[in-house]
């Protein structure tokens, strides 16, 4: 037996035919490559959005919480007024009629 048997010579066409089919399967194989890339960049910048937009709210709601309070103390205070006013001008009035005469 001889063992360096020939290979069966290859037509031009079957040539071509597998030139094309393996420059697709590379075509298809790139455009996975470069798909999965992209969805992971996007992941990657959508992960970095939501970070920056959750530190922001942290921050603007910590901003409202401070003005929460201070208009809570003014709403207090303003409501301390509206019961003891009338009360002092009245005893006021009293006193002013009483030590007036």
């Amino acid at each position: 037996m001889n063992q360096s048997k020939k290979a069966a010579a290859v037509s031009f066409n079957e040539y071509k035919l597998l030139k094309d089919e393996i420059i697709e399967i590379s075509e298809q194989r790139f455009e996975n490559i470069l798909t999965r890339r992209l969805a992971e960049f996007k992941k990657a910048i959508i992960d970095e959005i939501d970070i920056r937009l959750k530190a922001i709210t942290a921050q603007s709601d910590a901003k409202f919480e401070a003005i929460d309070a201070r208009f809570n103390s003014l709403k207090k205070r303003i409501s301390f007024l509206t019961w003891f006013l009338p009360v002092f001008i009245t005893l006021l009035m009293v006193a002013l009629r009483v030590y007036g005469k």
